[in-house]
This record gives structure tokens, C-alpha cells and sequence, in this order.
């Protein structure tokens, strides 16, 4: 009876032990996941303020074109005025 309840003993020991490595090894994953969709949102949010730039760009370049006064291209672009004379 004795080696019975000892054997019982270790095999609930040991389940115990493997649901707790699950349970890590799933958090560890989750921690992961959860880095990478944080880096997700900042490479979408730098990417979203390139485009952004790259469309006041071509906007003021094209408002140049057009001979409009380089001070309004900046107030309407956003642009500053050493930006938008270098462009060409």
C-alpha cells in the first residue's frame, strides 16, 4: 500500500510539474507574440508617417511647378521652406 500512495505521490508530482511547463512555455509564447504585434503598430505607424511625408513632397513639388509662392507651399504642406526650394 505504502509503494502504491508513494507511486500515486510522484505521478501527481509529476503531472503537476509538466501542466506548470506548459503553462511557461505558453506564456513565453504570448510575451512573444505580444512584442511582435508592438513592433507591428510602430513599423505601421513609421511607415504611415513616411508615406505621409513622401505625399507632402510631391504635393509641394508639384504646387512649385505650378509657380505658387513657396511660403504658402510650406504652410499648406507643412513643409519647410528649405525643404520645399530643394526640391526640384
Amino acid at each position: 500500500m505504502y509503494d502504491i500512495s508513494l507511486k500515486r505521490k510522484w505521478d501527481a508530482e509529476a503531472v503537476r510539474m509538466y501542466q506548470q511547463e506548459q503553462v511557461e512555455g505558453l506564456k513565453n509564447q504570448l510575451e512573444g507574440l505580444e512584442n511582435q504585434l508592438q513592433e507591428a503598430k510602430e513599423a505601421v505607424v513609421i511607415a504611415k508617417a513616411e508615406g505621409e511625408r513622401k505625399k507632402a513632397l510631391e504635393t509641394a513639388l508639384e504646387f512649385k511647378k505650378m509657380g505658387l509662392p513657396i511660403a504658402d507651399i510650406a504652410k499648406g504642406t507643412g513643409l519647410s521652406i528649405d525643404e520645399i526650394e530643394k526640391l526640384k
